[in-house]
């Protein structure tokens, strides 16, 4: 199948006007794209970019991820199933644990967005690529959006741009001078690239090295082309060299780049982001700063965020009865108390948990040694099966089990 532009983007009218636009076709946008074409809500989706465009990216799609994305998807596109944790601290011995059943699915981001295009697409959605800079302005109770040389007015504007969101400056430029000015709030870092194992392990676990990494991990993801999706990231602080950082990692994998060489990403960081500020503006995955603190995991909850700001939207036009102004504010409200009320207070937990964790790596990692069953708990966090709350009242439960006498083993499966 290949991308079907609209109309527009083949030279259409130079005035556009939909009930929702939106900017940024990553995992977030497509989502959105798609799920408000299948509600039957005039909508729009631009991108700076054309599909499909290189990535380099972990690509670790967790089990937990599957409910929300488009049905057999993963039979269309190549993927890697992981079934396991290989754990390393320094680039030493690993721990290595298979639970028996898919934790994540490793793909290829061009892959990997390009299907997500096509499912919105075949549901209807009209799309416009290569667009060119895009800008946002207020316009009334509505949005007008500058692409390239269009212009689009909307009333519902869905921002899925990325951890340096252009519509998120232009509509909440006090947000981003704060950001700016105060260095807890700075988006963490990664460098990411794909390579080869001189020594590869398992195909089918994720390896992780805990303590190479100032604050933070790195990562080696097996892909179905025998290739590795390989990184670094920090949590605790922006990594001041992670590209210094990366190449230690790469010696400690004896591992070689392929020729699209290494990047840096922007990690945005939740406490950054300040939602339901702009009514009728709904910020999804990156540009809400809806990334994992503790994984860094962040096309679940792009894909996540993509969902509830559809549905909070259907909620509301279908118990309002109607498409007014004010339903579309609502809905955006709605979103961000949903993100206020049950993302946020994980994240929470999730950095408390990453402040631990990335203090003190080898106290983990001896800890996964001896009691496996922490890090059959860590990999439950990627199925589902716990949130960061749950995840922390289990492993205090746990410990409690190793420190009372009379209670049962740490054994057994929690996924």
């Amino acid at each position: 199948m290949t991308l079907l532009p609209s109309e527009e983007a083949r030279g259409g009218p130079s005035q556009i006007g939909v009930d929702a636009l939106v900017v940024g076709l990553g995992p977030a946008g497509s989502t959105a794209l798609r799920l408000l074409s299948e509600a039957g809500i005039s909508s729009l989706g631009i991108d700076r970019a054309s599909f499909p465009r290189n990535k380099p990216c972990g690509g670790g799609v967790s089990a937990r991820t599957l409910p929300l994305l488009p049905p057999h998807l993963f039979e269309e596109i190549p993927n890697q199933v992981t079934s396991g944790i290989s754990l390393t601290y320094r680039g030493g011995v690993s721990q290595n644990q298979d639970f028996g059943r898919p934790i994540a699915y490793q793909v290829r981001r061009d892959q990997f967005d390009f299907a997500l295009i096509q499912a919105a697409v075949g549901s209807g959605a009209r799309v416009m690529t290569g667009v060119g800079e895009v800008s946002a302005q207020r316009e009334g109770e509505g949005f007008v959006v500058m692409a390239g040389d269009r212009t689009i007015r909307t009333r519902a504007l869905f921002a899925a741009d990325g951890a340096t969101s252009r519509v998120l400056r232009d509509l909440d430029p006090d947000s981003c001078r704060r950001i700016r000015e105060t260095p807890s709030l700075r988006p963490f870092t990664s460098a990411e690239g794909f390579g080869d194992l001189h020594h590869p392990i398992d195909a089918r676990h994720v390896a992780i090295d805990l303590g190479l990494v100032t604050g933070g991990y790195a990562w080696s993801f097996p892909k179905k082309d025998s290739a590795w999706g390989l990184g670094v990231a920090g949590f605790l602080k922006p990594l001041v060299d992670p590209r210094g950082e990366f190449s230690r990692y790469l010696e400690s994998r004896e591992a070689d780049i392929d020729a699209g060489g290494v990047l840096t990403w922007p990690l945005p960081n939740f406490r950054s982001v300040h939602h339901g500020k702009v009514p009728g503006l709904f910020l999804l995955g990156d540009a809400g700063g809806i990334v994992d603190p503790f994984l860094g995991e962040g096309i679940y909850y792009a894909i996540l965020s993509a969902t509830r700001a559809v549905e909070a939207l259907t909620g509301v036009l279908s118990r309002a009865g109607h498409g007014g102004q004010d339903a579309v504010a609502q809905a955006s409200r709605d979103y961000a108390r949903y993100v206020m009320k049950s993302l946020w207070p994980d994240f929470s937990q999730g950095a408390r948990l990453a402040q631990v964790l990335y203090r003190f790596p080898s106290l983990f990692f001896r800890i996964a040694q001896r009691h496996p069953g922490f890090l059959v708990l860590y990999a439950s966090i990627l199925t589902g099966k716990h949130d960061y709350r749950s995840f922390s009242r289990a492993v205090i439960l746990r410990a409690l089990s190793l420190l009372l006498p009379g209670r049962p083993p740490l054994s057994g499966p929690a996924l």
